[in-house]
C-alpha cells in the first residue's frame, strides 16, 4: 500500500519536471485573471499562499524617500497614496510556480525590478541598468555555468538569458550545483531556470535543454535577436570550438571560466572580428575529429587550451587520475562560486563598453592567501645532482693513480676513434652516458663520471656498471673485427673505482669469437614501439640463452606465458611508478632525463627525447602533467598514480617474451660482467630482427631500498617495494646465489622513427695536453 502511495506521488511530482515558467496573474486588470486564480486555488487545495505584498510595498516607499526618516505611520500614508484606491489584495501581480505549488504576491514588473536593484545604485547607475536591462547573454554548460546565470540574476545585468545543456543534475554535481537532492534527474536548464523565475520571474528565459549543436547553434546565438555576450563554459571541446567560430563570425564577445586558479578567459570578436580562436590555440582544429573522445583522450586538447604550465597542481594531479581513481576531473563548489563572480563582474563591463580588452586573467587565491614560506618548505634538490662534472684535470688525477705493466704500443687515429665510437654506442640507464675518455701514455683510460649517473636508480652504480660492461663489450668485439690489438684491463686501482677500465695495446689481436656482431653496434636500439604479440622462435631463444652464457656467470632465463608476463606488467609498472612518485625519482625522471622537445634534446645529447617513448599524445600529456613536482607530491601522499602503469602495460603484455639476464654474484664486478652479457644478448637479439626494450627500474629500485637506506622512501613506497620484490622473486623462481641484473622484454615490431642522441666525441674524449 506504501509503495503504492509512494508511486503514486511521483507520478504527480513528475508532471512538472520540465515546467520553469511560472504564471502571471494580474486580479486588478480586465481579463479572466481574477477567474483563472480563482479556479486554481479551488481545484488545488495543496497550494501554498505567500503575501508580503505589504512589506515591498513599504520598502518601496522608503526607497523613493531616500533623504527621510518615515515613521509607520507615515509610511502607512504612503503605500495608501501609492495604492490610489486600489484594493492591496488585487495591487501587483500573483505568481504561482506549479513546481513549488506556491502562489507568490509580487510588485509588477517596473516596480520590481527598481526594487530589487535599489542596492546596486551607483556601483551600477540607473542608466546603465536600463542599458542592462536590454541585453541578451547565452551560457553553454550549467555547472560553473549555473553560478555564472544566478548571478548575472541577481544583479540583472541582462533582460535576457538563453540556458544550454544536456544533461541532468546527478548528486556528484551537488558538490557545486545550487540545488537540492529532490531535483536529482531534473534536466540542469530546468534546475537553473527556476532558480532565476523564482528571483525574478521578469527575467526572459530561453532554454536549449538537448544543449548545442551544429544544428541549432545559430538559433541560440540569433533566434528573437543576436546576443550580446556568449559565455562558453561546457566541457565538451568540439563545442567549445565550433561556439567560438560562430561567434566570431557574428561578432559576439566569449567569456570562459576554467574553474581553476580563477582563470578568466575574454575573446572579443565583437572588436577583433580576426581575432584566432582561443588566442590561437585552437586554430586547425576540426570539432568533428575530437567527438566521442574519452575524458582521458581529451587531455592534450585541454591541456594546449588551457595552457598546461597555468593549471594548479592539485587539477594537475587530478587529471592524472582520470579514469583510474576518478570518472572526470574535479571542480570545486568555491570556485564554481568564484568563477560566477569573475564572470559576472567582467561581463557587466562589456556589455556596458566599459573593457575591451582580450586575454586571460587569474585571480588565484592560493596565490593571493598563503602561508610566509619557511626555511622548511619543498624539497632541497639541491641533493639529487650529484657530484659537480669531471674536468681535464679531475681526469689526469684518475689515471695517475694507475701503475702500468709494461709498455702500450701507439696506435693510429683511425684505430682509436673506431674503439672510442664504439664505446659511445654503448647503452646506459636513461641514456646518461656517464664516461669520460682519457688517452695517454698510449692507453685509453675510462672514467666513470658520477655527474651524469648520480640518481636513484644508480645505488652502489650498479645501473652505470652494467653501460660500462656494455661499452667493455663493444670495444672487444670492435677491437677483434677490426684487427686492433687492444687489451682491457678492469677497476685496475682498487682505491678509485672511477677508474672502470684501461685499455692497453700490444701487437696481438685478442680474437673474440663473436666479432660477427660488430656491424650491428651501430644499429643496435632500444625499441619502445608494440606489434601484434609472437612468440619467438625456438632456435632464437636457445641462441640467446647460450651466447648470454659466453660470459662467465652469466644465465638468461625467457618467460613467455601470457600469466607470466601479466605478473611481469603488474610489478614492473608498479615500480616505475614508485620511481615517478618518489621525489628523487620523479627529479631524476623529468629533469635529468626525459626531454620533451627537439630543442632540450639537442642541447644536451643525452636522456630520452619523448618521440623516442612511443607514446600516444594523452600519454604524452601525462608525462608533461606529471613533470610538476607539487602535483606528484599531492598523488604520492594519496598513494596514487597507478595512471602511470597504463604507459609500460600494453608494450610488456604485447611481447614475445620477459627476459632475466642474472649472475652469480652482485658486486661492482658481476654487474660489469652482466652489462657484457646484456649487450651480447642485445646486439644478436637486434641482429635477428628481434626488438629489445629495458625494463629494469625494479632491479636497481630494490637495490637501494634492500641495501640502501630505507629513509629514501617513505611508509607508503617502502610497503609497496616489499611487494613488489616479493612477487619478483617468486616469478622469476632464480636459484639461490643468483641475482637479476637487467630485465627486459623481447618483441617484434617496427623500428623506431628516433633514435636517442649521443653526446659528440669531443664532449666526453680528452687527450694528454703533453
Amino acid at each position: 500500500m506504501l509503495i503504492e502511495k509512494l508511486n503514486g506521488k511521483v507520478v504527480k511530482s513528475g508532471n512538472f519536471c520540465d515546467t520553469y515558467n511560472p504564471v502571471f496573474f494580474r486580479i486588478c486588470s480586465e481579463g479572466r485573471d481574477k477567474d483563472d486564480l480563482m479556479h486554481l486555488l479551488e481545484t488545488n487545495t495543496d497550494i501554498k499562499v505567500h503575501d508580503t505584498i505589504t512589506a515591498q510595498l513599504k520598502e518601496l516607499v522608503k526607497t523613493r524617500k531616500p533623504s527621510f526618516r518615515l515613521s509607520p505611520a507615515q509610511i502607512e500614508e504612503e503605500i495608501i497614496s501609492h495604492l490610489n484606491g486600489i484594493n492591496i489584495t488585487e495591487y501587483g501581480v500573483w505568481v504561482y510556480y506549479p513546481w513549488k505549488e506556491t502562489l507568490v504576491h509580487i510588485l509588477d514588473k517596473n516596480e520590481f525590478i527598481e526594487l530589487r536593484t535599489n542596492r546596486n545604485k551607483y556601483k551600477i547607475t540607473d542608466e546603465e541598468q536600463e542599458t542592462l536591462g536590454g541585453k541578451k547573454v547565452g551560457i553553454i554548460g550549467l555547472s560553473v555555468g549555473q553560478s555564472i546565470a544566478l548571478t548575472f540574476a541577481m544583479e540583472r545585468i541582462c533582460g535576457e538569458l538563453r540556458l544550454a545543456d544536456f544533461d541532468t543534475a546527478d548528486l556528484s554535481n551537488l558538490n557545486r550545483l545550487r540545488t537540492g537532492v529532490a531535483n536529482i534527474g531534473i534536466k540542469k536548464t530546468v534546475i537553473a531556470a527556476r532558480e532565476i523565475m523564482e528571483m525574478d520571474p521578469y527575467l526572459n528565459i530561453k532554454l536549449f535543454d538537448n544543449g548545442i549543436n551544429e544544428g541549432n547553434i545559430v538559433d541560440f546565438m540569433c533566434d528573437g535577436g543576436k546576443l550580446d555576450l556568449l559565455v562558453e563554459v561546457c566541457d565538451g571541446i568540439d563545442i567549445k570550438i565550433l561556439s567560438r567560430y560562430k561567434a566570431r563570425e557574428l561578432g559576439i564577445p566569449v567569456i570562459m571560466d576554467t574553474n581553476d586558479r580563477g582563470m578568466l578567459d575574454v575573446e572579443r570578436f565583437d572588436l577583433e572580428p580576426s581575432r584566432p580562436v582561443l588566442h590561437g590555440l585552437a586554430e586547425g582544429l576540426d570539432p568533428n575529429t575530437i567527438k566521442g573522445l574519452s575524458n582521458e583522450d581529451k587531455v592534450p586538447f585541454i591541456l594546449n587550451l588551457v595552457g598546461i604550465d597555468t593549471i594548479s597542481s592539485r587539477l594537475k594531479a587530478s587529471m592524472m587520475e582520470v579514469e583510474q581513481s576518478l570518472s572526470t576531473w574535479p571542480q570545486l563548489a568555491s570556485s564554481v562560486t568564484l568563477g560566477g563572480a569573475l564572470t559576472t563582474d567582467v561581463s557587466r563591463r562589456i556589455l556596458l563598453g566599459l573593457f575591451h580588452d582580450s586575454g586571460r586573467y587569474y585571480v588565484d587565491f592560493d596565490e593571493l592567501i598563503k602561508n610566509k614560506p619557511s626555511e622548511t618548505d619543498g624539497t632541497d634538490v639541491k641533493n639529487y645532482f650529484g657530484p659537480d662534472e669531471m674536468d681535464w684535470a679531475t681526469l689526469e688525477l684518475i689515471a695517475a693513480k694507475y701503475k702500468p705493466i709494461g709498455i702500450s704500443s701507439h696506435i693510429g687515429a683511425d684505430d682509436l676513434n673506431t674503439l672510442l665510437n664504439a664505446a659511445c654506442l654503448a647503452p646506459s640507464g636513461g641514456n646518461a652516458q656517464p664516461w669520460k675518455f682519457l688517452y695517454k701514455n698510449d692507453r685509453i683510460f675510462i672514467i666513470h663520471d658520477e655527474h651524469f649517473s648520480y640518481s636513484l636508480l644508480d645505488f652502489r652504480n650498479e645501473g652505470s656498471y652494467l653501460g660500462f660492461g656494455a661499452m667493455l663489450e663493444n670495444i672487444a668485439i670492435a677491437a677483434s673485427a677490426y684487427n686492433i690489438p687492444a687489451n682491457v684491463e678492469v677497476f685496475p686501482v682498487k682505491d678509485d673505482m672511477r677508474l672502470i677500465a684501461v685499455v692497453s695495446f700490444g701487437h696481438v689481436v685478442l680474437s673474440h669469437a663473436l666479432n660477427y656482431l660488430s656491424p650491428v653496434i651501430g644499429s643496435r636500439v632500444t625499441n619502445r614501439n608494440t606489434g601484434e604479440r609472437k612468440l619467438l622462435d625456438k632456435e632464437d631463444k636457445l641462441a640467446l640463452e647460450s651466447l648470454a652464457e659466453f660470459i662467465p656467470g652469466a644465465k638468461l632465463q625467457l618467460y613467455e606465458e601470457i600469466s607470466q608476463l601479466a605478473e611481469f606488467a603488474n610489478e614492473l609498472t608498479n615500480a616505475e611508478r614508485i620511481r615517478i612518485l618518489n621525489p628523487r625519482g620523479h627529479f631524476d625522471t623529468f629533469i635529468r632525463e626525459i626531454r620533451f622537445n627537439r630543442l632540450q634534446t639537442e642541447a644536451t645529447s643525452d636522456g630520452m627525447d619523448i618521440e623516442t617513448l612511443n607514446m600516444s599524445k594523452s600519454e604524452k600529456a601525462g608525462l608533461q602533467i606529471a613533470s610538476d613536482p607539487v602535483a606528484i607530491e599531492f598523488l604520492n601522499k594519496l598513494q596514487k598514480g597507478t595512471g602511470f602503469k597504463k604507459i609500460s602495460h600494453k608494450p610488456i603484455m604485447t611481447s614475445s617474451c620477459i627476459g632475466v639476464l642474472s649472475m652469480d654474484g652482485n658486486d661492482a664486478y658481476h654487474f660489469l660482467q652482466g652489462g657484457r652479457a646484456t649487450e651480447i644478448v642485445w646486439l644478436e637479439a637486434n641482429r635477428r630482427g628481434i626488438s629489445l626494450q629495458p625494463v629494469s627500474a625494479a632491479i636497481f629500485l630494490l637495490s637501494r631500498y634492500l641495501h640502501g637506506n630505507k629513509s629514501d622512501f617513505n611508509h607508503f613506497e617502502q610497503s609497496e617495494l616489499n611487494s613488489i620484490n616479493k612477487n619478483l622473486n617468486r616469478l622469476m623462481d632464480l636459484p639461490h646465489g643468483r641475482y637479476p641484473v637487467f630485465i627486459f622484454r623481447l618483441f617484434y615490431a617496427d623500428q623506431p622513427k628516433e633514435r636517442a642522441l649521443r653526446r659528440p666525441l669531443k664532449k666526453v674524449f680528452f687527450e694528454d695536453r703533453f
